[in-house]
């Protein structure tokens, strides 16, 4: 008896294993079959929005399902971030994500209440920007090196506005510090909004936004832009020159992305990535990026995969270095 109750159980689990791949491949053929959230950890309007939206209404085309631009922002990005990387690795709750909640947080400050590699499944980069240094206009300073002399010969003049601790705009600062050997004080401010308005008052002595930020308000006369954070010139602004001419290897790509929860099954990531990625490729899709100051990038799941990778060990030894805080 025990011996036939052995081989019962042996057969039955031989014949519930057989039935698991059978399942998986009837999900991933359904997939998807109810709504999906596309988690924007940004406030409405800004350009978490801009991005994301053609991203579900391409999705919701292709699939004939519901995608559902949901806007859940606080805490630069983390707590949107968070809900995505709890949810269930089924495909039905994705994340926009960008550089900072993904690269930069968990490795300052208090970090993050999640692990940016292993709750996380990446499926595409979408897009990158540059970030553009614009200064005030009163002070003499219209390049990369008028700007190191300058503060050296002024060491507690200058400061540099972000859109928030421990977000693109802060590190790149940071970095911009590190390579030319210069101090200025960060002051942190909650959105673009209130940092160029602290600018164009004459409150701050600089600040990094994107080009969308900075190009309604160079008419003024009151800011200069001095130079972008791509390691070339930006083919929206190719008249200012990149940090990296006069200090070389300075790079801050602020990039949004499609990301799924930690777990995911591979074949679902595939079929999210193949119908997203004919979707973007559509020419009026880059037009809509490009005026928001973003250029259409997209990459593989593992070829973003390494990007995650390579800039959180690039962030986090950055911060290391130069004992950057969130204070």
């Amino acid at each position: 008896m025990q011996r036939i109750s052995s081989v019962r159980r042996a057969l039955l689990g031989a014949f519930g294993a057989s039935l698991v791949p059978r399942a998986f491949a009837q999900r991933v053929d359904t997939y998807p079959d109810r709504v999906i959230k596309l988690i924007n950890p940004w406030t409405p309007g800004g350009p978490g929005e801009t991005v994301g939206r053609p991203i579900a209404d391409i999705l919701t085309k292709a699939w004939k399902q519901p995608v559902i631009l949901d806007h859940r922002p606080g805490a630069n990005a983390v707590i949107g971030s968070a809900i995505v990387a709890r949810s269930a690795p089924d495909g039905y709750t994705l994340l926009l994500g960008q550089t900072g909640p993904n690269t930069i947080s968990p490795s300052i400050g208090k970090g993050t209440p999640y692990d940016p590699i292993k709750d996380f499944a990446p499926i595409t980069q979408v897009t990158s920007a540059a970030l553009v240094l614009a200064v005030r206009a009163d002070l003499p300073i219209h390049n990369i090196a008028d700007l190191i002399t300058y503060a050296k010969a002024h060491p507690t003049a200058l400061s540099f506005g972000s859109v928030g601790a421990g977000s693109t705009t802060h590190l790149a600062g940071e970095m911009l510090k590190a390579a030319g050997s210069f101090q200025m004080t960060h002051v942190p401010y909650k959105g673009a909004g209130p940092v160029m308005n602290d600018l164009l008052g004459g409150q701050i002595s600089m600040t990094f936004l994107n080009i969308a930020g900075i190009v309604p308000h160079m008419s003024s006369g009151r800011i200069r832009p001095i130079a972008v954070t791509t390691l070339k010139r930006s083919p929206q602004m190719s008249d200012v020159p990149a940090i990296a001419e006069t200090l070389p290897g300075v790079e801050m790509v602020s990039w949004y992305a499609l990301l799924a929860p930690g777990g995911t099954p591979p074949a679902i990531v595939d079929k999210i990535y193949r119908a997203v990625v004919e979707g973007l490729r559509q020419p009026e899709v880059a037009a809509i990026y490009r005026a928001a100051g973003q250029e259409l990038e997209l990459s593989t799941p593992a070829q973003f995969e390494q990007r995650i990778k390579s800039e959180i060990a690039k962030f986090a030894k950055l911060v290391k270095d130069n004992n950057i805080t969130t204070e």
